[in-house]
């Protein structure tokens, strides 16, 4: 499978800051929580220390250990490190929505462009498959909402840097260059090519840049990917593997199906399961095609299945759908779940009724995650596989909180409260 078999047609994404949801308006109280001042307040608080910095920032919030407050911080070639840019965008693109207290519009974009300079750097790397996430969170919202060209230039050369590591045989983009765990350890690229569900979340990246500059080429191999991630990493039943790992030398053939941070092989690690359904659901959002939207409902319906309301009181998502009971959260992965189902009911409102399911899931981090350190969740679980080389739950990360305030960003557009922000018309 080869990006020249796949054509993909470029199309404006839906607009879905103009849907108008008011018949399936979600209740105030749980809304009104999740767009509380307690957590603008508190991401500001991070954020706006660059207004009193001469320097941009070349260190990025990462994640709090268990019980501590603080976060550990990386620097800009780690794959989290572009989540922290991004929530400072949030916060902007919320500014334009709706007042917020904090801080005036201008001192946001301000702090959002000075977060993300020290990324720009990695536009060029082609060792990584996370482009995606370091790129997209800023440079394409500084494009969206100012037309700063030299924004829209990163992600172009980001996208092309990403392109790079296509698979004209495997129909993939190579993920990792290996994979360890102290049952297995995969090292030898000639051998095995490892794609992680993970993957599908970059996509966007692809996509944007080919809506920008007419390179159709990137669209097919973004197409061409998802066609094979969906043929070979979702199950019958729609749960999803982790990892599939491919033969490079002969087209079609996989080699293995892993777990590297789930319960098992078999099992459906939750965050993978929430990669799965926001990413099909934004490869629908470029490309129109029926099979990735019915693909990403039917992913997200399994996800529905099987969260945790057995207390009657809570709607809890675990780190593995199938790890032993009671166990560690993932609210990671109910933050980014979150955001894609309302991703989905903003672009099929009429085959998509999620809100009260989001809203349930929301109700639930905000009274039993909301951390009183410097990040703003708590209770994710970053990997807990037995066999894991290191184990970490039951701490903060940055991507939670970027998916939970992204979240909040959708339902003040399913509520109609937002005007059109993006200087022209393009993904926002």
């Amino acid at each position: 499978m080869t990006p020249s078999a796949t054509t993909t047609n470029i199309a404006s994404p839906v607009d879905t800051k103009k849907i108008d949801d008011v018949a399936r308006k979600p209740p105030k109280d749980v809304t009104e929580t999740v767009l509380s001042n307690l957590y603008v307040e508190r991401a500001w608080k991070l954020a706006s220390k660059v207004l009193t910095r001469q320097d941009a920032p070349d260190l990025f919030p990462h994640f709090t250990f268990p019980g501590l407050s603080y976060y550990t911080w990386n620097d800009s070639t780690f794959w989290t490190s572009g989540f922290f840019p991004g929530i400072v965008w949030l916060l902007y693109e919320r500014s334009l929505m709706t007042p917020l207290s904090v801080a005036p519009s201008k001192d946001l974009l301000l702090a959002a462009q000075k977060w993300q300079i020290e990324m720009a750097k990695e536009q060029f790397k082609t060792d990584n498959h996370d482009l995606g996430f370091m790129i997209m969170p800023s440079f394409s919202r500084d494009y969206d909402l100012t037309g700063n060209r030299a924004s829209l230039d990163v992600v172009v050369n980001a996208a092309r840097s990403l392109a790079s590591r296509f698979s004209h045989t495997t129909g993939t983009i190579r993920s990792w260059a290996g994979a360890r765990t102290k049952l297995y350890n995969i090292d030898d690229q000639d051998v095995d090519f490892v794609v992680v569900i993970d993957s599908m979340m970059n996509l966007d990246l692809l996509y944007y840049a080919a809506h920008h500059t007419g390179d159709k080429s990137l669209a097919d191999i973004a197409t061409t990917h998802a066609t094979t991630t969906l043929a070979n990493h979702i199950r019958p039943n729609y749960s999803s593997y982790h990892l599939v790992s491919y033969d490079p030398n002969r087209q079609g053939v996989v080699r293995h199906r892993l777990t590297n941070q789930g319960y098992a092989n078999e099992s459906t690690w939750a965050r993978g399961q929430a990669w799965a359904l926001y990413g099909f659901a934004a490869v629908y959002q470029w490309t129109k095609d029926e099979k990735f939207l019915d693909a990403a409902i039917e992913i997200a319906n399994y996800f529905l299945s099987r969260v945790d309301e057995s207390n009657g009181v809570d709607t809890i998502v675990y780190w593995d759908f199938d790890a032993p009971r009671p166990g560690v959260w993932d609210v990671s992965a109910a933050a980014c779940a979150s955001s894609g189902l309302l991703l989905l009911q903003q672009l099929a409102p009429d085959r998509c009724n999620y809100l009260e399911s989001v809203l349930r899931i929301l109700d639930t981090v905000t009274a039993r995650a909301t951390s009183k350190g410097d990040c703003l969740l708590e209770r994710s679980t970053s990997n807990d596989h037995e066999h894991a080389l290191h184990r970490l739950t039951e701490h903060g990360v940055v991507y939670a909180d970027y998916y939970f305030l992204e979240a909040g960003n959708r339902l003040l557009q399913l509520q109609g409260k937002q005007r059109n922000i993006s200087h022209e018309d393009g993904r926002s």
